[in-house]
């Protein structure tokens, strides 16, 4: 009975483990990111930070800018995941002598034949029009942030940087709300 008991606790443990989102990505490391979002619902600190489905890092903070009245939200980003790459000064891709953009991890040295300044930065892959939206996994799922890395920019955002462009979360409550205000004016 005691062998069974123990391990049933032991069961339930692993499960809250999991279910609490507490494995994986050490929110110490990485590198940093943050957004401003008009509405964070019920976005938590912990929550994981993904891009194309796979999760790339984990919201480290949330606290409320008193100037604008707006969420900031701070994520930690794992480099394993989604890497750094070194571009020039201002921000650009490092070419090499046909004008191609080339991915040089910030670990690596630039190629010889690139235009790379004597002194380049380390950027993220995200362009600097990348989006971060709040989402919901599923119905009534646990809240997360979506990121997209843009495309349209010249330039890369800098561990640090502030992704510009937010969709705030989406209210279930203002939709059933808004859903049933429109009945009734209907009638």
């Amino acid at each position: 009975m005691g062998l069974f008991a123990g391990l049933g606790i032991v069961a339930l443990l692993v499960l809250a483990f999991y279910v609490g989102n507490l494995s994986s990505y050490n929110s110490d490391s990485g590198y940093r990111l943050e957004a401003r979002f008009d509405e964070i619902g019920g976005l938590k600190v912990r929550a994981p930070v993904t891009m194309a489905g796979v999760q790339v890092g984990r919201v480290t903070d949330v606290y409320l800018d008193n100037l604008e009245y707006r969420a900031i939200v701070e994520m930690r980003i794992d480099p394993e995941k989604l890497s750094l790459q070194r571009v020039t000064e201002s921000g650009e891709q490092i070419l090499d002598k046909d004008g191609v953009p080339i991915l040089v991890l910030c670990g690596d040295e630039p190629p010889e034949d690139s235009e790379a300044v004597l002194f380049p930065e380390c950027a993220t892959v995200l362009y600097e029009d990348a989006a971060a939206s709040i989402l919901t996994a599923g119905m009534l799922g646990e809240q997360y942030v979506g990121i997209e890395p843009g495309g349209g920019g010249a330039t890369f955002l800098l561990p640090g940087d502030e992704i510009r462009m937010t969709q705030s979360s989406i209210a279930l409550e203002q939709v059933i709300g808004q859903f049933l205000f429109n009945q009734v004016d209907k009638e």
